[in-house]
């Protein structure tokens, strides 16, 4: 059927529309989506957290996210945002923008995520000489690529939501230098202690005016013992925390009693672990196809194991993943069920477990790039929580009590995905 023929500014309009259309589409899953008649302050749209607690007329209102959304026709297409909308007076990125892309028809559309952040360190700002001063420039070979591509939508989703959140607590924070507050000028000591009485031990006036000073003295300290913990709750980087609790556990000791120990030193290793694979992802633009093929395997897992519940302690379930190893796209589950004496008919002494005949209760079968295997045998799984102080049975669905091991075993499973594509961690 031949299609008529539009004039550009009617192609353009219907592009915004669009665009427009399944940008609120991806943001009402998740927020409340406020309409702009006019594009003031670089929004088609704002959203806000669903907070029925607070309210935008309370002293401390929740903060807003402000979205923009663009079409490109082809990728030799360039849009442009204006600077003001990247970033704040002080020439920082602003936390609560972002820029959703889209291009394609039909069943070839897709979505592109970027946050005010990137726009400012991957993109050039046009000169006042231009055409349109100013502004971002972000031409559509470098907006239209894998790196900022929606593969999964709730990591879209949970990226916004972080940013409003982090946001809200950095325009609402409290500090807490109330708790030590500067002592002015010394009183001058009670009228009944200037009495000229002796006693055997010391001058009570002068006594007394030492013990102030040593208290003052004893203040510094503390201000800056309170100022390091201060800068541990209201930073938003764990790895920043770590360093200012090692700092402060190196230089004090235990000359400042602090209750419980702040720096764990396997909690600092998963946090430069977990930076190092983040940074790996990211540069390689695998971020949204990692995540979806975390939740793809979850999903797999629990639909597959909760309905046979509670499963005989043979009964050994194998989740197998076959990808692409470069790019993490064309995901395909295979699954079955084994006997344990199937997988591990002789499993030599040294290679056995608690069980004696299997190596553990889940694990790597066997990997590859490409294709990786996992295995659970979820009946050897206690199934208890604590309560009033004693282990019972857990209570709900099979669908629900089985996410801790199923996230157990998909961790082995995304592990050995980053060890295949990136390499084992030292």
């Amino acid at each position: 059927m031949p299609i008529e023929e539009r004039p550009a500014w009617l192609i353009r309009q219907e592009n915004g529309v669009v665009a427009e259309a399944r940008t609120r589409s991806l943001l009402v899953d998740r927020f409340w989506v406020l309409e702009r008649s006019v594009d003031v302050d670089g929004a088609d749209f704002i959203v806000q957290p669903r907070l029925t607690s607070r309210s935008l007329l309370d002293k401390r209102p929740p903060r807003l996210g402000f979205v923009q959304a663009k079409f490109y026709a082809a990728a030799g297409t360039t849009q442009y945002v204006h600077r003001e909308y990247v970033v704040d007076p002080e020439g920082k990125p602003r936390g609560e923008f972002f820029l959703f892309c889209h291009t394609g028809l039909e069943d070839s559309a897709r979505a592109f995520l970027l946050s005010a952040a990137e726009v400012f360190e991957k993109f050039k700002e046009t000169p006042t000489e231009h055409s349109k001063p100013n502004r971002f420039a972000l031409p559509g070979s470098a907006v239209l690529v894998n790196h900022f591509e929606i593969i999964d939508r709730g990591r879209a989703l949970d990226r916004i939501e972080r940013a409003l959140r982090d946001a809200d607590f950095y325009k609402n924070r409290s500090f807490l230098s109330w708790a030590l507050p500067r002592a002015g000028s010394r009183a001058p000591v009670v009228p009944l202690y200037e009495e000229p009485i002796e006693n055997r031990y010391c001058d009570i006036p002068s006594e007394f005016e030492k013990l102030r000073k040593a208290a003052s003295s004893a203040q510094y300290d503390i201000r800056e013992v309170l100022e390091m913990l201060c800068e541990i709750e209201e930073t938003a980087d764990p790895e920043r925390a770590l360093a200012i609790a090692e700092e402060l556990q190196h230089s004090w000791g235990k000359s400042v009693p602090i209750r419980g120990d702040l720096y764990d030193e396997d909690f600092h290793t998963a946090v430069l672990e977990h930076k190092r694979r983040y940074s790996q992802l990211n540069d390689a633009g695998l971020l949204g196809a990692h995540a979806a093929i975390r939740r793809l395997a979850l999903k797999t897992l629990t639909e597959d194991v909760a309905p046979k519940m509670p499963t005989p302690k043979d009964l050994v379930y194998v989740l197998g993943v076959r990808y692409d190893p470069e790019t993490f796209a064309r995901v395909r589950c295979e699954t079955r069920f084994e006997k344990v004496s199937s997988i591990w008919p002789q499993l030599p002494k040294e290679d056995r477990w608690f069980h004696e005949d299997i190596p553990d209760t889940a694990g790597v079968l066997s990997a590859k790039p490409g294709h990786i295997e996992v295995f659970v045998v979820p009946g050897r799984y206690g199934y208890q929580d604590f309560e009033r102080g004693r282990l019972v049975e857990s209570k709900g669905p099979w669908s629900e009590r089985i996410q801790t091991v199923a996230r157990i075993t998909v961790s082995y499973l995304c592990e050995k995905l980053l060890a295949l594509r990136f390499g084992e961690l030292s």
